[in-house]
């Protein structure tokens, strides 16, 4: 009953508010093809440089702007990559729901739901935030592995919350940007939270470009942090990036370093559909089990029925291990997942 009202209510607000912008033609021919519509103008950070002229000079550099940047951005914005999140100023809402069934966590139900208003009134850069999911993703940038949502055997113990929150940044340039936020976790017993972030990306040429982002974060239950994200885009061709993620988060609360490194290949399949293949590691340094999961994953992600919704499939095969009393075993697990945006959500998203 509750997912029933929570789909009718995302539902009522997608009536109810504006339609998605326009997308950027470059960055989509980029990644798949050329743009449906030719009126379509940049938008979010890899907005292309203004140019005096056409010299050759400035083709090279439009071309460095709306190369591997442009076809990052689109993987991230179809599979929901957080990293889109993470460097927009935009209003946007999405609502997905998931299940997962794997021979060592069994069936696993998921709720993810993000809804971000931008305040004009401080041009956009401030903003409120409701999210529900991992508090740890959320709140400490620290995903389990290079994609969201993540296979049950890749994700933490912690619990999914509702969190609500106030922040504001500026992510309106292509090198950097930064944001500072401050929010709770809705349930007994609260949760608050204060946390700031800065990224900067090295775009070396059209078709590699390395991601640098920061994040030390407060929380009640946690004490001091911060997590260190480090990721490696290589536009191998047209329809094919390659990306490695790396992740390394300290608290007060643990001794050693929680650390991911995953290898994702995105292939476009053109039409809003595209597949993903992932080799990924988990752990922790101290812990009684250094290494606790690692396998691969298979998604296949494309838009049904309306253009703000996707239907998401996986397949994987794990080998987790957390305690020294626990054998390490293959877990072969199966999923599928729907998720709607909702709102005046960009194009760059919905691509």
């Amino acid at each position: 009953m509750y997912t029933r009202l929570t789909w009718a209510t995302c539902l009522l607000g997608l009536s109810l508010l504006p339609g998605p912008a326009g997308l950027a033609a470059e960055e989509v021919e980029a990644a798949v093809g050329p743009p449906e519509s030719p009126a379509e103008t940049p938008s979010g950070y890899c907005r292309e440089p203004a140019a005096d002229d056409d010299e050759w000079i400035d083709s090279v550099q439009r071309g460095v702007y709306t190369g591997v940047c442009g076809a990052a951005v689109w993987f991230d914005g179809l599979f929901g990559n957080p990293r889109y999140d993470q460097d927009s100023n935009d209003t946007f809402g999405r609502i997905g729901l998931y299940e997962t069934l794997d021979r060592r966590d069994n069936l696993d139900t998921r709720l993810k739901f993000r809804a971000r208003l931008a305040l004009p009134a401080f041009e956009n850069r401030a903003r409120i935030t409701l999210g529900r999911g991992d508090e740890q993703q959320l709140v400490e940038d620290r995903p389990a592995n290079s994609e969201n949502p993540q296979p049950a055997a890749f994700r933490s113990d912690t619990d999914d919350a509702w969190l609500l929150g106030l922040g504001y940044g500026r992510q309106d340039q292509l090198e950097r940007g930064f944001d500072f936020g401050i929010g709770v976790r809705l349930r007994f017993p609260v949760d608050p939270y204060v946390r700031a972030s800065y990224r900067h990306n090295f775009i070396f040429n059209d078709r590699n470009m390395l991601r640098f982002r920061e994040t030390p974060f407060w929380r009640d239950s946690r004490g001091f942090g911060a997590t260190t994200q480090l990721a490696f885009d290589h536009l191998v061709g047209p329809r094919l990036l390659l990306r490695w993620n790396n992740v390394g988060t300290i608290a007060e609360d643990t001794d050693g370093l929680d650390w991911g490194t995953g290898v994702t290949a995105f292939h476009s399949l053109g039409s809003r559909r595209a597949i993903s293949y992932t080799a990924l590691m988990r752990g922790e340094t101290d812990a009684d089990v250094s290494l606790q999961n690692y396998g691969a994953e298979v998604r296949y992600r494309q838009q049904v029925f309306r253009r703000w919704l996707f239907i998401e499939l996986l397949t994987s095969l794990t080998w987790p291990r957390e305690t020294l009393e626990e054998k390490r075993e293959i877990n072969p697990g199966i999923g599928v997942g729907f998720e709607m945006f909702f709102g005046p959500t960009p194009d760059s998203q919905l691509r």
